[in-house]
């Protein structure tokens, strides 16, 4: 009989550092469905579409300082979700979620 110790957060560490180019060619295919679903009134949401990394972490972005109510909504105008919707294709998303009249789904 073997016995076999596992330590989840080396394990993890290990997966992160060994699966990153995959998951930056992921969150690319991911941003570039973002960007052409995004709606384009000056074209700085669409434009502002990236993805950014912080260590072993990767991340689709927008860097239009207005793209948060072009994503989530406000009172006034409905969300309309690009970045949302395209991590949702491609696994998990536990960001913030749109909310209100008029959410594409």
């Amino acid at each position: 009989m073997a016995r076999i110790t596992v330590y989840s957060e080396r394990a993890r560490r290990e997966a992160r550092a060994i699966s990153f180019d995959d998951r930056v060619e992921i969150a690319e295919q991911a941003a570039g469905d973002a960007r052409a679903s995004a709606p384009v009134y000056t074209g700085a949401y669409r434009d502002g579409i990236g993805v950014e990394t912080a260590g072993d972490r990767v991340f689709i972005v927008d860097n239009d300082p207005d793209a948060i109510y072009v994503e989530f909504g406000t009172v006034d105008t409905p969300a309309f979700a690009a970045l949302t919707d395209a991590a949702r294709q491609y696994g998990r998303y536990s960001g913030w979620q749109p909310r209100g009249p008029g959410q594409r789904q």
